[in-house]
């Protein structure tokens, strides 16, 4: 579905973050899989972190707070838009 497209290579905008995070942490995908496990999210599997870093996988609001709390940061940090991204978003593309 269209609407669920950040850009024409993305589903979401967190993803970037949230890799670049967990490997400034020096965790594997596995491994942030075993920490969201031990807090209590076991949805958040290796397959599914993957998906997410590599855009493929649409992020639902509550998973982005989950990240930030696996990672130490704010939902908003993870939101962030990147100055060179920004400008592939169209009006044409929004949902409304």
């Amino acid at each position: 579905m269209k609407a669920f497209w950040y850009n024409q290579d993305r589903k979401n905008v967190c993803g970037i973050r949230i890799r670049e995070l967990r490997k400034q942490k020096h965790l594997s995908a596995k491994k942030l899989e075993i920490k969201a496990s031990l807090a209590g999210y076991s949805s958040l599997t290796q397959n599914v972190i993957t998906k997410i870093e590599l855009g493929i996988r649409f992020v639902a609001d509550y998973e982005v707070a989950i990240f930030a709390e696996l990672l130490d940061t704010t939902p908003e940090y993870l939101l962030a838009f990147s100055p060179e991204n920004s400008s592939n978003i169209n009006e044409s593309d929004s949902c409304i």
